[in-house]
């Protein structure tokens, strides 16, 4: 255990000097904070052209949130999406990670753990922006919290499905990532509700934990559940079936990842690269 500890805490650590040396972390940060941010504003500017008014809109409230949020997914599923593309063909590092003592899973959690946390100071930023939009915020403080943190277990597990993928791929590593992050974004309802969804897949969106997460973000931080399919579902029960889907996410990715490691080290592709 103490093992994978440090494993974790060196990704870490690595992810950051991997991003960030190519400044000051004082600007690193603003920038950081500085994008996410900028592209949520655009988005309340586009729904002010679209419907004429911004303040008392229950639909902006819903869009707001769902976007600020998003960014966590987001930045997580595709940065994990890409770490093996860019450790075998950028730094051509991957083969040597692999062989080490450390377990790789838990590097590709430290690496992982970087982003999560890098990504939440531009929310933070966001909710307080919201304020002055204004949004009605009813914080439930102890759900939003747990809500945030547990959700970071999917995203890995969903990430780690992505990137075991890769393993056995040369090309498309980002866009494999970026495909995958859209998906969740079209059906966990993150800017629009379930129910303008064909009936086929907002049924299929039920069986995602993206969309408990989802929807525990909007009643921890709004007090309240807009989406129509989803507000039938008592808070109990919306946490429970969150916990039920991650658990089977981890369970799938965990499989799939042993399977295309072995994979992979049977054909000798963890040196693959787009040259050949």
């Amino acid at each position: 255990m103490k093992g994978h500890i440090r494993a974790i805490k060196t990704a870490m650590w690595l992810d950051y000097q991997i991003m960030a040396n190519w400044t000051k972390p004082i600007t690193f940060f603003t920038y950081n904070i500085a994008k996410p941010v900028g592209a949520s504003l655009l988005l309340i500017a586009m729904y002010y052209v679209a419907t004429g008014r911004i303040v008392g809109s229950t639909a902006l409230s819903f869009l707001y949130i769902g976007n600020a949020f998003y960014m966590i997914l987001g930045q997580v599923m595709m940065d994990l999406g890409y770490l093996v593309h860019e450790d075998r063909e950028h730094y051509q590092t991957l083969k040597y990670i692999i062989i080490s003592p450390s377990s790789y899973y838990s590097y590709l959690i430290g690496r992982s753990a970087t982003r999560f946390l890098l990504s939440i100071f531009p929310v933070i930023f966001l909710l307080f922006l919201g304020f002055l939009i204004p949004i009605p915020y009813h914080f439930n403080y102890p759900l939003l919290i747990f809500t945030t943190l547990f959700g970071w277990i999917f995203m890995v597990s969903a990430g780690m499905l992505l990137n075991t993928i890769t393993l056995l791929t040369a090309r498309y590593g980002g866009s494999i990532g970026e495909a995958f992050a859209g998906l969740f974004y079209l059906l966990s309802g993150v800017i629009f509700p379930l129910s303008i969804l064909p009936s086929f897949l907002s049924k299929f969106a039920l069986f995602l934990p993206s969309t408990y997460w989802f929807s525990l973000v909007r009643r921890s931080v709004l007090g309240i559940e807009p989406d129509p399919i989803l507000s039938v579902i008592s808070l109990e029960s919306c946490i429970v079936l969150f916990i039920l889907t991650t658990l089977y996410f981890i369970t799938l990715s965990l499989a799939f990842y042993f399977s295309m490691d072995y994979l992979a080290r049977r054909k000798g592709v963890l040196e693959m690269i787009t040259t050949y």
